[in-house]
């Protein structure tokens, strides 16, 4: 699964941008797909890519939900832990559809 990042611009070099991620983690990000960017601006990055500028508003709100998937994430794996598979192969008898 891809996950596009939102990001503030920090610095442009070139075609290569740094970029603040939700955090205070940064990463450089190629500017190639939008050379136009500028030091201030949000952005959407997706693998190492500057995909799109955003506004701020859009920014936190992309944040915003992705802080109240976590938690849901987060609540869900603590109220249903997952059972183990069961180890080796099913007896002939159990498999489903199974003829004599």
């Amino acid at each position: 699964m891809c996950l596009v990042l939102p990001a503030r611009v920090i610095a442009v070099n070139g075609e290569e941008a740094e970029v603040e991620l939700h955090g205070g983690m940064r990463a450089v990000a190629n500017l190639t797909i939008r050379p136009d960017v500028a030091v201030g601006q949000y952005v959407l990055v997706d693998r190492g890519l500057v995909l799109e500028v955003i506004e701020a508003s859009e920014a936190e709100s992309l944040i915003r939900m992705y802080d109240e998937i976590g938690e849901l994430l987060d609540q869900a794996d603590s109220l249903a832990p997952l059972a183990p598979a069961p180890l080796g192969p099913t007896p002939a008898g159990a498999r489903e559809g199974a003829h004599d």
